[in-house]
Parts: structure tokens; C-alpha cells; sequence
């Protein structure tokens, strides 16, 4: 009996020292030290002289040219490197009575020293303070007396602190259950699944070209993915490319293209754009100097991309043909150069805004081509000439001209590349039918030169089932469109589901 007393005595002097080691902070819950919220700040105006941090972001309210938006601004950390995808940030709202009035399920994006705007990073790092921000809707501004909890945390453990400071145990939110009792667990750091690879040009006016590759969040077998999205994107510092894989919460073109890549679990290659040509010429408009000075600058850039991709091949596993490509503006230019150069490592390419061309190549049309600009774009007339000459090439492409568009992008663009983008890996099977009978086909001594232009290899666009009128921007079934849309202005659009993307404007 003794020695049991004596063990129980033990025992609560061991659980009273472990208390001792959480102790409770007013106004934030007690919780493992993993996730932490050091301060909930509200702010209703910007300081004097400052800029309010939403003062560029499209969607608020401006007064002289800042945002009005009060908010509450939360700085958080976590224990280890952390995806945040694997966490929450949200507050909860409450009248006087401590009666939910509203809540944010996750922070606002807004502007920090890139150009787009996003809510969290990609990665807590260990132990580093973010600020998170959470525009206060105007329900909540219109009570007397309104409060507010932070919850940070992922389903095993949480952290709130509640706004003005005092005890969340007051308040009632879903999450209770994780910042009450939370799990201690043996936690691992994050792995960065964004991997870099340097190319060398082997060119004195541009020595490398920088790839990042990134599977699929969670995926750790390659062979487990759906295909590669390769995209170019504007920027010339390795940084701003990094940034702009990070961005999946902005509302900008790189981040719809990364979001769609991630639904489709299909691997990204990503790399940044580089002004090696006139952006204001076509082919057709460049001295025969000029033209082939850029055209040898390009060829080495491609050259090293190609071996970039074989590179992450070899060590990876990432697939190296059948590739989805995608580029805006310069990048646009510089994605249209490369898919003309190195045709045998893509499927289908969706180019926005491009301002110049490059002549089209014959091997290129065993691409699937998608091409939309602005009628107000400067590129425009330039941008006819070159449909014109793909079409005599017989490549499978689809136009779109915006009306009153200029150098901007335009969500009809977006919806018209993403339907492109799914038709596209619709056509795996036929694309690799294609390749094999190609290379059955014998070879001739000599070239024939046939009065029609070849036809485009799938099926779906040899018999259409609409036509989108270019001038009129009208979509017709091919049956009824083939009788009054004159053939040089008809675009050939395969499928309906392509057919109601492209008939759509705003």
C-alpha cells in the first residue's frame, strides 16, 4: 500500500511538472508549441504615410486610390516546415452576446513584394512569423461590440486567439475540438517538391535557362501522373518564377493554369521567359540578318530545354512527350518559338496575347493549337498572317480574337485554353495511333505537292461539328456555318463543349 501511494505521489508530481511546461496564455488557447499565433492585430485605416497592403488588389473598395477594407491581421507560425495545404487559417465572428455572425474560411489575398496577390506562402517555414490578413465582411463592421477568434492549425492540433484579447474559452467554433485537445505528435518537417535544374546554353547572350519541376502535391511516384503542363511565364529573375508557383490562390492566368494542373494531377515544368527577339516583328517583317541571328540565339535556349527534360527524366521519372504548353504575352512568344523547334515533346499548346510570330514549321503540325489574342492587341493583323499560314500547313488550330481586347488578359481566353487543354488529353490515344501509322508510312524518293492543303490529323477536326465565325465572333453547327460563313473566316471548333468556350466573351 505504501509503495502504491508512494507511486501515485510520483506520478502526480510528474503530470503537475508537465503542465507546468504549457502554461496558458490569456487569450489564446492552450496548445502544443507546434502552431502559434503570436498576435491578432485589427486594423480600420492604414498608418499615416503607409500604403494599406490591399491598396493594388483588384476586388477592394478604393478611396483615392487605396482600399477602405478594414481587417484583422494575424501573425502565426509553425513548429516545422509546414505545406500550407496542410493547414487552416480562419476567424469566426461574434456579436456582443458572443453569437456567430459570420466567419472567413481562409485569409484574404494581398499584395507583398510580388506583383500577385496571395493569402498564405506555400511553405511555413519553421518557426519564421507570417502575417495573414482577413478582410472583415460588412455584416460583421455593422455590429456594436463585434468580436472575433483566429484558429490556426490542421486536424490534430489548433491554436486560437480571439479579438479584442481575452479567453476563447467563451466562444463556440467548430475547431474546439483540436485546440481543447489536441494530439502531440512526433511531427516531420515538409519536403520541397519544387525541383531546379540549370541548362547550360552554351550562348554568350544568354549562358543557362533555369526549370523547375513539380509533381503533383503528395505524389511521390511519377508514373502515378496524369501528363506534364509546361509552362513559360514573365520573369526574368529566378525568383519571380518561383513566386509565381506558389501563387495557386491569386485570381491571375498562372494560377488558374496551375490550379487546373493540379486537379488533372498532371506534373509541372515551368521555366521563365527571355527577350531574345524583336517583340514587335513577325518573321515575315525581320531582316534575313536579324532572323537568323534570334533563330540561332533560340535554337541553343531550345536545345538546353531539351536537355533540362531529359535530365528530369532520368533522375525522376517525369514523362518527356505529350506535353500540355501554355504561355501569356512574351511568354506566349517565347512558348509558340520552342513548340515550333522541339515539336516531338508536346501535345498541345494554348498561346494568349503574343505580339510576335515565328514561321511555322511543318513538323509542328502534329501539334493541337490554340491561339487567342485581342482585336485591339497590336500583335492582331500579325496574328491573322500566321493562322493563315498554319492553316496551309494543315495544323489543328483554333483562333480566337477577342472584341475591344487589347494587350490584357481576358477570362474567356482562360476558359477557352482550359476546354482546350481537356480536349487535348482526350486525344492521347489517337495522337499515339497517328505517330505509329506515320512511322509505318514509306518513305518517297520525292516529295508530292498536292493542290489541297494536308488535313489535320484528328478526326474531330477533319469533320468539326461547329464553326466559330472570326468576324462576327458567331458559333454555327458545321452543317449550317459551312453554307454562309465564308471559309477564311471560319475557325474549325471540334467539339461542343469547345464550341460553347468559344462562343463566350465576358
Amino acid at each position: 500500500m505504501r509503495r502504491r501511494i508512494k507511486t501515485m505521489k510520483k506520478n502526480l508530481m510528474h503530470v503537475f511538472m508537465v503542465m507546468a511546461l504549457f502554461p496558458l496564455v490569456q487569450g489564446i488557447a492552450q496548445t502544443p508549441d507546434f502552431f502559434k499565433i503570436q498576435s491578432v492585430k485589427y486594423v480600420e485605416a492604414p498608418p499615416p504615410g503607409e500604403d494599406d497592403i490591399f491598396s493594388r488588389t483588384p476586388e477592394m473598395e478604393r478611396k483615392d486610390g487605396l482600399a477602405v477594407s478594414p481587417y484583422l491581421e494575424a501573425t502565426v507560425s509553425a513548429g516545422e516546415r509546414t505545406r500550407a495545404q496542410d493547414v487552416y487559417a480562419k476567424v469566426y465572428y461574434y456579436n456582443k452576446d458572443k453569437v456567430q455572425i459570420g466567419r472567413s474560411d481562409r485569409p484574404t489575398p494581398v499584395l507583398r513584394d510580388f506583383a500577385s496577390p496571395y493569402s498564405m506562402p506555400v511553405f511555413f517555414e519553421k518557426d519564421k512569423a507570417e502575417t495573414l490578413c482577413f478582410i472583415v465582411p460588412k455584416v460583421v463592421l455593422a455590429a456594436q461590440g463585434w468580436q472575433a477568434v483566429v484558429v490556426f492549425g490542421d486536424k490534430h492540433a489548433a491554436v486560437a486567439a480571439a479579438s479584442p484579447p481575452g479567453p476563447v474559452t467563451a466562444y463556440d467554433f467548430p475547431e474546439r475540438r483540436q485546440v481543447d485537445n489536441p494530439l502531440f505528435l512526433q511531427r516531420e518537417a515538409a519536403t520541397n517538391p519544387l525541383v531546379e535544374y540549370v541548362a547550360k546554353t552554351g550562348n554568350a547572350k544568354h549562358p543557362q535557362i533555369t526549370l523547375f519541376m513539380r509533381p503533383p502535391f503528395g505524389m511521390t511516384d511519377m508514373s502515378e501522373a496524369n501528363g506534364v503542363l509546361a509552362m513559360c511565364v514573365l520573369g526574368h529573375r529566378i525568383e519571380d518564377v518561383k513566386k509565381q508557383l506558389q501563387e495557386v490562390d491569386a485570381k491571375t492566368e498562372v494560377a488558374g493554369v496551375l490550379r487546373f494542373a493540379e486537379e488533372r494531377k498532371l506534373v509541372i515544368l515551368c521555366w521563365g521567359s527571355r527577350p531574345l527577339w524583336d517583340p514587335q516583328k513577325s518573321w515575315d517583317e525581320l531582316s534575313k540578318d536579324s532572323a537568323e541571328q534570334m533563330s540561332d540565339t533560340f535554337d541553343d535556349m531550345a536545345a538546353a530545354w531539351a536537355q533540362g527534360i531529359e535530365h528530369f527524366s532520368r533522375q525522376y521519372g517525369m514523362a518527356k512527350r505529350d506535353f500540355l504548353l501554355w504561355g501569356s504575352s512574351g511568354s506566349a512568344q517565347y512558348a509558340k518559338r520552342l513548340a515550333l523547334r522541339k515539336p516531338q515533346y508536346f501535345l498541345a499548346v494554348h498561346l494568349h496575347i503574343p505580339s510576335s510570330f515565328d514561321k511555322p514549321t511543318q513538323n509542328a503540325s502534329q501539334l493541337l493549337w490554340c491561339l487567342t489574342t485581342g482585336e485591339n492587341e497590336s500583335g492582331y493583323d500579325r496574328s491573322l498572317r500566321f493562322l493563315a499560314e498554319c492553316r496551309r500547313l494543315g495544323y489543328p488550330i483554333i483562333y480566337k480574337a477577342i472584341p475591344g481586347l487589347a494587350h490584357q488578359g481576358h477570362p474567356a481566353a482562360s476558359r477557352l485554353g482550359i476546354a482546350f487543354f481537356d480536349y487535348a488529353l482526350s486525344l492521347h490515344e489517337e495522337k499515339r495511333e497517328y505517330k505509329e501509322a506515320q512511322a509505318r508510312r514509306p518513305r518517297l524518293v520525292k516529295d508530292t505537292q498536292d493542290t489541297q492543303p494536308p488535313s489535320p490529323w484528328p478526326a474531330s477536326f477533319r469533320e468539326p461539328e461547329f464553326f466559330g465565325d472570326v468576324v462576327n465572333q458567331q458559333v454555327f453547327p458545321a452543317r449550317e456555318g459551312a453554307a454562309f460563313v465564308p471559309e477564311a473566316f471560319r475557325i474549325d471548333i471540334p467539339t461542343k463543349a469547345l464550341a460553347d468556350a468559344w462562343g463566350m466573351e465576358n
